[in-house]
């Protein structure tokens, strides 16, 4: 889902050197963890969406979801889903 993602927001932006911050759910300073701990914030910062594209790809890796061939193959793949999309299903009326 990352590769569409980022490509529709490049898309939507006509570029890709956007700097964001990211608040997970899970890391916002109000969830908590299963023992009622309240869980620190800790926010994520991007230069571009290509750098959370492939943090966003690298983390599954690291949840034990995916390889790193799926990474590579799922960004091209996502990014050409949305690209066809964007060019063929939102059209003006």
């Amino acid at each position: 889902f990352g590769g569409a993602l980022f490509q529709v927001l490049r898309r939507f932006y006509g570029r890709d050197d956007v700097a964001f911050t990211f608040i997970s759910d899970e890391w916002n300073g109000i969830t908590k963890d299963n023992q009622g701990n309240v869980r620190p914030l800790i926010p994520q910062s991007f230069t571009s969406f290509s750098q959370a594209e492939e943090d966003n790809g690298q983390s599954r890796i690291y949840l034990g979801i995916h390889w790193s061939f799926d990474r590579t193959s799922g960004i091209t793949m996502g990014q050409q889903v949305a690209d066809y999309d964007l060019d063929h299903l939102f059209l003006p009326l």
